[in-house]
């Protein structure tokens, strides 16, 4: 789950070193849908670019399952796994500047295994950016689209996941995430390192706050709701290390635990996902002391986190967990 601006500097640079290749774009493939993954088993995803990837426990990359890479200005910036593990919502961004420009903007949904590949939202605005893609257990994916020209706009949506009954949802939060049931709203504040929870009952149904808290650190990256709606996980650094704060959404309490430490003083991007059990989580470290991300596999009631394992493909920095 991703905020809008994912896609900007270090993301033109990770671009300029792709290989570009080209990939059959077919939306009609009937093969059956796959079943749930089966409960217990670690399954990792990694978006690779423009290509959603299988992953190893040990980092090798596996099966490709989705490739939009269709030149060097193809890219995915987000993606959500369904609570069954049965499907992916991701977005699909593509560009051509030559012999006319023609962009594209679209929200996906596939089959876990790539098939049944079809569009859920579309536009040609190269303007519109897509956000907070969010595939909630009732079958319906939550996802925002933002334009900052003439004027910054925010339109919060929820469709089901065969493209059907759009539905326009009152606000323009910034938000970084919603819960499954799309009760609530997490708020990054950069600026503050805080974070605001939003209930969309309050105030009347135009929403109103729920819940905020200082983070503290130096930073904070987008945090998740867990499938079940019991915590926000909010991943942030402090010196040299990558904590995580874990807030009860019933009590409004809070807990933190170190997931890394170590770190160097080079700038560091991290990206955190929660798995469906609402306890298993990956965190995904990049910067200038990683000559490729490392991910580290943890676990929130026990505090483990597993030995990190280095990604063999350099345009991975972005890792989900089933």
């Amino acid at each position: 789950m991703k905020k809008f601006t994912i896609s900007g500097l270090l993301f033109i640079f990770i671009l300029s070193l792709s290989v570009m290749s080209c990939s059959d774009d077919s939306d009609e493939n009937v093969t059956p849908e796959p079943e749930p993954q089966p409960a217990g088993e670690a399954m990792l995803f990694a978006i690779d670019t423009a290509r959603v990837k299988t992953v190893t426990l040990t980092g090798v990359t596996g099966t490709t399952i989705v490739d939009r890479m269709e030149n060097l200005n193809s890219y995915i910036s987000d993606m959500s796994i369904s609570p069954d593990g049965t499907k992916i919502a991701y977005s699909n961004y593509q560009s051509v500047f030559t012999p006319s420009m023609a962009y594209t903007r679209e929200v996906r949904v596939a089959n876990i295994d790539g098939s049944g590949d079809h569009v859920i939202y579309t536009s040609s605005d190269s303007g519109v950016s897509i956000g907070a893609i969010r595939f909630c257990s009732d079958n319906k994916i939550f996802y925002v689209t933002q334009t900052s020209f003439p004027d910054l706009t925010r339109t919060l949506n929820v469709i089901n996941a065969d493209g059907t009954g759009n539905q326009v949802l009152q606000g323009q939060y910034d938000i970084v995430d919603v819960s499954d049931d799309r009760q609530y709203y997490l708020i990054n504040d950069l600026a503050t390192i805080s974070i605001s929870i939003i209930d969309v009952d309050g105030d009347n149904g135009a929403g109103g706050l729920y819940h905020n808290e200082g983070i503290g650190g130096e930073s904070l990256s987008e945090g998740t709701f867990t499938n079940d709606g019991s915590k926000a996980v909010i991943p942030y650094k402090d010196g040299n290390e990558i904590k995580v704060r874990i807030i009860d959404m019933a009590t409004k309490t809070s807990t933190t635990k170190t997931l890394v430490s170590g770190l160097g003083s080079g700038w560091i991007s991290y990206h955190l996902e929660m798995g469906a059990d609402s306890n298993r989580g990956v965190v995904t470290l990049a910067g200038s002391d990683f000559p490729k991300s490392k991910s580290y596999v943890f676990n929130l009631t026990t505090g483990d986190v597993s030995a990190p394992f280095e990604n063999n493909d350099e345009n991975i920095f972005d890792v989900y967990i089933y």
